[in-house]
């Protein structure tokens, strides 16, 4: 921004320069927000809801759909950002979590698990 005039002892112009840092959990693609979310395997292979905070501060609920794939996005309706009378809308991504570890109980839950689904592994 350049402010005429008002430079050193009124001479020449003061520019101001704004940096906007990144927020932690928005990111803005053109008018439109996108956030990450975590979720489990259970949550993904079965359904769940979510409460999703929006850029107003607003909370939504987003049901999750059973078989719900590592990256999948889903679509808040008019929750992005104003521009020109249009608002755009707020994606939000799944990113599927697992266990970095097992124990020997669930270990043997999930081989019966991927046996009875004919799953490799």
């Amino acid at each position: 921004m350049r402010l005429k005039g008002q430079g050193a002892k009124g001479r020449g112009d003061l520019v101001v320069q704004f940096q906007v840092e990144a927020d932690r959990f928005f990111r803005r693609e053109s008018v439109d927000i996108i956030c990450v979310v975590p979720i489990n395997l259970a949550q993904a292979m079965l359904g769940s809801r979510l409460k999703v905070r929006t850029l107003a501060g607003k909370h939504v609920v987003l049901r999750i759909p059973a078989g719900t794939q590592h990256g999948q996005k889903f679509r808040i309706a008019g929750q992005g950002i104003e521009k020109g009378g249009k608002r755009g809308d707020q994606y939000v991504e799944v990113r599927i979590e697992l266990p970095e570890k097992l124990n020997p109980e669930q270990e043997a839950a999930a081989k019966a698990f991927a046996e009875k689904a004919g799953l490799k592994y």
